[in-house]
């Protein structure tokens, strides 16, 4: 699921996209990181499952941070009617934030922003 939603933000411009892992910000001051910290499956196993993520999102700037980490917020919702979003053609998800865009870190040169996100979708 990673990996699409990676493709998926890819084809929309975003660039600088880690999969499980942020570069070091001194390294790597812009980013965005894509971590997944659960995966759960029904009890009657259909092949799909929910993936729940954090999305980090790290600029230069705290507002560059905010805006781009608003954006993903945005684009990545399917709405109460729940909207088959499709990452790739052979991927598709139903995409539920579930934390809005909070300031995780900031230092010299950089600011992080995250927010958390429910993928339900093919395992």
């Amino acid at each position: 699921m990673l990996e699409a939603l990676k493709a998926y933000l890819e084809t929309r411009g975003y660039r600088d996209i880690y999969r499980d892992t942020m570069p070091d910000p001194s390294k790597q001051p812009e980013a965005v990181g894509l971590l997944q910290w659960n995966h759960t499956v029904g009890s009657i196993n259909d092949g799909t499952g929910t993936h729940y993520i954090q999305i980090q999102v790290r600029r230069r700037t705290y507002d560059g941070a905010k805006r781009v980490c608003t954006e993903l917020f945005q684009l990545l919702d399917s709405g109460t009617e729940e909207t088959v979003i499709d990452l790739t053609p052979e991927v598709f998800c139903i995409a539920r934030p579930r934390r809005g865009p909070i300031k995780m870190a900031s230092g010299a040169g950089y600011t992080t922003y995250y927010y958390e996100l429910a993928l339900w979708g093919p395992n």
